[in-house]
């Protein structure tokens, strides 16, 4: 017996314009992976997505340099008087 798996419900939908060359090469691109020309920019879009903020959450480090880092996160904390007043003045985003 095979159970169905439950399908989401897409609710939401993107458009996009492109030319006729760049639809060509999704839809040969699509073609050739197997995938619908929607599965196949959805896919792609989102792990292109994913990188793009890996790269911005995610970081790597020689050994050495990883060390460096960890010994400067293991410093005492040292007191910046002129750091404490910037950081406690009122910025754009405040309520007036």
């Amino acid at each position: 017996m095979t159970l169905a798996r439950p399908t989401r419900r897409k609710e939401d939908r993107l458009e996009i314009r492109l030319e006729p060359e760049r639809r060509r090469l999704l839809a040969e691109a699509a073609e050739a992976s197997g995938m619908t020309v929607s599965a196949f920019v959805l896919t792609r879009a989102t792990e292109a997505a994913r990188e793009v903020l890996t790269d911005r959450t995610v970081f790597v480090l020689p050994s050495d340099r990883w060390d460096a880092f960890v010994e400067l996160l293991e410093r005492h904390v040292r007191p910046m008087p002129g750091l404490a007043a910037f950081l406690a003045r009122p910025t754009v985003l405040d309520e007036e």
